[in-house]
């Protein structure tokens, strides 16, 4: 009798049991939630860019409008009659076909150099994300030795060998570490928005980054080789040489309704614009040349206390084997070598260093940008998954 009764109850159940079973299938927050903490790669997201971002797609039609205008313009001065340059409406034409053949080769040189622009842009993005997602972690940390040092104070106050004003420093020390840990969490997600906006992505995508700089050293010519590469190939440079050209070329016509001191306050303002880029991209390759050289130096510092810090916290493992070392200890004790304390500062000590790798690859990309040169390296970067699984 109690086996019909279990069966009857299992015949009820069975189709509540299977309703849930498909609505948890099918719930559709589990797979944005899948989706959204998807994995990202650097070159998965110089792909994703490519793919999404509408800059792009712009500078080609920008390009195509840019031929049209050209081909249209000199369809129009295909045949002038003889001394018809005379004529202020036959110069007008004429001059609106070289400012559109001026306009055709901004266009394409800008296609050719969106790519390596948009590229700068992703990897300053994600190098921010990386850097301030190792704010966040070293943040967390520390918060999480603190909650680990206030058992051990509370065990001490219990036991008198601490008194209420330390435990409160504690304690204290504890809120103030909360609030920069929720400060720096605020800090990544903002570098995730902005690395979501240029990937075309939405605002709940929280991806894990997956890569990390491995560059330390980045070689360059003399500062003044790339002052003179980078004057001759800035995008700013170039847009604003552009500019002076159409209107010197105004210059050698008559321009109906444009006096000819209008014109030349015209040429005047174009070549001052063009004086700026200049200077401005002059001072940020200044500024970019020694920011690597700096940071190629912290680069070194970090790299020798990194591995102090290791060598520091397989010292505090062994001695916590053998019973010489314990694994917390009392908050504010001079000299402590806790294995928990040697732990802390190994992993603070590598996130220093990934901070600064990710900021050098950073400043890599805006400096090879500014100067004409290849702004991604994959071998500035770990191995994409797939290379590291057909080495083994």
């Amino acid at each position: 009798m109690g086996g019909g009764i279990i069966t009857r109850l299992l015949k009820k159940l069975t189709p509540l049991l299977l309703l849930v079973f498909v609505a948890v299938a099918i719930m559709p927050g589990t797979a944005v939630a899948q989706e959204d903490s998807s994995a990202l790669t650097m070159q998965q997201a110089l792909d994703m860019a490519y793919k999404h971002n509408p800059d792009l797609r712009k500078a080609q039609l920008d390009l195509d409008k840019a031929q049209i205008n050209r081909d249209d313009a000199a369809k129009a001065v295909s045949y002038i009659p003889a001394n018809g340059l005379v004529y202020p409406s036959v110069q007008q034409g004429y001059n609106q076909f070289q400012q559109a053949e001026i306009g055709l080769k901004v266009a394409k040189r800008t296609v050719a150099t969106e790519k390596d622009r948009l590229s700068k842009d992703i990897i300053n993005a994600y190098t921010t994300a990386l850097k301030n997602y190792n704010t966040m972690e070293t943040t967390r940390l520390t918060l999480e030795d603190l909650k680990q040092q206030l058992s051990v104070s509370n065990i001490a106050m219990q036991t008198g060998m601490m008194s209420d004003y330390d435990l409160s420093a504690v304690q204290n020390g504890i809120r103030q570490a909360e609030k920069g840990y929720q400060a720096a969490q605020a800090q990544y997600d903002a570098s995730l928005a902005a690395l979501a906006a240029l990937l075309g992505q939405g605002s709940n995508w929280k991806p894990e980054l997956n890569s990390k700089a491995v560059l330390t050293k980045y070689q360059r010519e003399d500062l003044a080789i790339e002052l003179s590469r980078g004057l001759e190939q800035s995008t700013a440079v170039w847009q604003a040489q552009a500019q002076v050209d159409i209107e010197k070329s105004k210059e050698t016509w008559i321009m109906p309704n444009i006096s000819s001191d209008m014109q030349s306050i015209n040429t005047g303002t174009a070549e001052t614009t063009l004086e700026q880029a200049k200077i401005a991209t002059q001072s940020a390759i200044e500024q970019l040349y020694y920011g690597i050289d700096a940071t190629e130096g912290q680069i070194a510092a970090a790299e020798a206390a990194n591995v102090q810090a290791q060598r520091d916290l397989e010292i505090a493992q062994l001695k916590y084997d053998v019973g010489l070392a314990t694994k917390y200890s009392m908050p504010g004790a001079s000299g402590s070598s806790s294995l928990a304390a040697a732990t802390l500062a190994a992993q603070k000590a590598q996130y220093n260093l990934d901070s600064l790798q990710a900021g050098l690859a950073g400043m890599k990309a805006q400096f090879a940008y500014l100067t004409g040169q290849t702004v991604y390296d994959a071998e500035d970067w770990t191995p994409e998954p797939q290379a590291v699984a057909a080495n083994k």
